[in-house]
């Protein structure tokens, strides 16, 4: 069962921040997977009934929503070798991360959250997603603006400079206009993340996304 994870945890991304290098994982990788990857796979576990309640079709085999600590850097400017933070993060199969919507709980150097949306820009995913907020204008907006979930959540995602969608609700253009859409929880209080309560926190936010996210997927909410 998870324990919460602990203080090697944050201070093993401190030190691989700036020990960047396959000598330094190498020589601490098993320490890395006692104190991050197990940690988090155990937390993967009991998060994932609460993540088949939002969507059935995720994809929940823990090595695929666990964060891998070496990145792709094949088609990136960025180099650098290893992860510093990580992340679980419950999606469909079959497609990239950078194309799906995600479900999502981060731990970082100086912060932990979590939230369900886009990495960044997906103008395909939004085209797909606009016509369903039009169509559910009201029950969305009630959502999203429900005192409870905005105590939550912040809304997240890169403007249009000059907006696209202009014959809509004029309460929900800010959530049309924009290049991708999230909605983000964090923290700097990483003492939380130490306790195994901090599941138990992390699924009443699930459960505050789930039926933004099957709205948003055009799931019966």
């Amino acid at each position: 069962m998870f324990q919460g994870l602990n203080e090697d945890t944050y201070q093993f991304f401190w030190e691989i921040a700036f020990n960047n290098e396959l000598s330094f994982y190498e020589a601490n990788k098993e320490r890395y997977k006692k104190n991050v990857y197990e940690p988090l796979k155990e937390l993967a576990v009991e998060l994932t009934p609460v993540a088949q309640e939002i969507d059935g079709a995720f994809n929940v085999r823990p090595s695929s929503i666990i964060s891998r600590i070496r990145r792709d850097t094949r088609f990136s400017k960025d180099k650098t070798m290893f992860r510093d933070h990580a992340w679980l993060g419950f999606r469909r199969p079959g497609g990239m991360l950078s194309e799906s919507l995600v479900v999502y709980a981060e731990f970082e150097r100086e912060g932990y959250g979590y939230g369900m949306g886009m990495y960044g820009s997906n103008p395909e995913l939004m085209r797909q997603i606009r016509p369903r907020l039009l169509a559910k204008s009201k029950e969305f907006l009630a959502l999203v603006q429900d005192p409870t979930f905005t105590a939550r959540f912040e809304t997240v995602g890169d403007m249009f400079k000059r907006p696209k969608i202009t014959d809509a609700p004029e309460e929900l253009l800010p959530y049309l206009n924009r290049k991708g859409l999230s909605f983000c929880f964090s923290s700097p209080n990483l003492a939380k993340t130490l306790s195994p309560d901090i599941a138990e926190e992390i699924k009443e936010g699930f459960r505050l996304l789930k039926p933004v996210y099957r709205l948003m997927m055009g799931l019966d909410v």
